[in-house]
């Protein structure tokens, strides 16, 4: 028998886990666009020194953390903004109930206070980590496919000048 969820129990009474939720889930989105900016860096340095590369010259290429940049802040930002969500959470369940004036009553504090930001900060680190990964392996194909330009390039001097290069 498979037990419903019950989101109310996700959040401090007063508090809908699923909005946390659809807005933890936006902002993690907007995260995930903000990093594509990666891709035209990545774009845009293979455009600027293809035609160089093509012609045997050497190119000073961007640093892998130089071209990454600012992608992954809205990841970090997000993870950061479930602990200011956590430490609001649990000082709604210090309020003060309205009927009787005592702190409130659950039956579980702290998986109210704590569901939805700790779903969001893993969701956060997860997604930069595997950001990292694929954004990483663009770069080193980035940097292939402009190696092997260059190599042919050079490769093709180096047989014109009978072997030798003259400066």
């Amino acid at each position: 028998m498979r037990r419903k969820l019950d989101w109310k129990r996700l959040a401090p009474e007063g508090v809908s886990a699923k909005k946390e939720l659809v807005y933890t889930g936006i902002a993690l989105a907007a995260s995930g666009v903000w990093s594509l900016g990666t891709l035209g860096r990545l774009r845009d340095e293979f455009d600027a020194l293809a035609p160089q590369a093509a012609q045997g010259k050497a190119v000073a290429l961007t640093g892998f953390q130089g071209l990454l940049g600012t992608a992954l802040f809205g990841f970090y930002l997000t993870a950061i903004a479930m602990v200011f969500l956590t430490m609001w959470h649990y000082a709604r369940l210090r309020k003060p109930d309205p009927k009787t004036g005592k702190p409130g009553k659950t039956d579980s504090p702290h998986v109210r206070a704590l569901a939805v930001p700790a779903l969001g900060v893993m969701t956060a680190l997860c997604l930069s980590l595997i950001l990292t990964l694929v954004y990483h392996g663009l770069f080193l194909e980035n940097r292939g496919r402009l190696e092997e330009i260059f190599n042919r390039a050079y490769g093709a001097g180096y047989a014109e000048n009978g072997g030798g290069f003259n400066a």
